[in-house]
């Protein structure tokens, strides 16, 4: 975190990458920009994107793209899988290990040097399920 505080603003990208740790799982830009705002009621949305794209950058954050238009970000960690709502868009973490021999069978398969790789499955969550069933949990 050393190279963040080298960063002008830094102050702004702290408390942005104290909302993310703070709120779990996957928030959108707006969503921080709403909890960065309690604190630092004059930044601007184009603010937080630049400092998002930043923490991005340098490894604090990852981006979560389910949707090419809309993403989310996490704090960077170990690499999962996601479980992603056609629906309501919400995100969750896969309990299923990354498999890295994926990787390994890509490599053999073609010329590319494979890093690492995402996999996201599509569905339903709980609650859109019983909304599209009628019931209400």
């Amino acid at each position: 975190m050393d190279s963040i505080r080298s960063h002008r603003n830094s102050e702004q990208r702290r408390t942005i990458l104290e909302v993310i740790r703070a709120r779990g799982g996957h928030s959108s830009a707006d969503q921080i920009y709403d909890a960065v705002r309690l604190k630092h009621p004059r930044i601007s949305l184009g603010t937080v994107y630049r400092n998002l794209r930043i923490l991005c950058d340098l490894g604090a954050i990852r981006e979560v793209n389910a949707d090419p238009n809309y993403g989310k970000f996490e704090i960077a960690g170990p690499q999962h899988y996601h479980l992603v709502c056609r629906k309501c868009g919400e995100i969750e973490d896969c309990p299923l290990p990354v498999d890295k021999s994926l990787e390994q069978r890509i490599q053999s398969l073609t010329t590319f040097k494979v890093e690492q790789h995402r996999l996201d499955f599509i569905g339903l969550c709980c609650k859109c399920q019983s909304l599209a069933d009628g019931h209400e949990r």
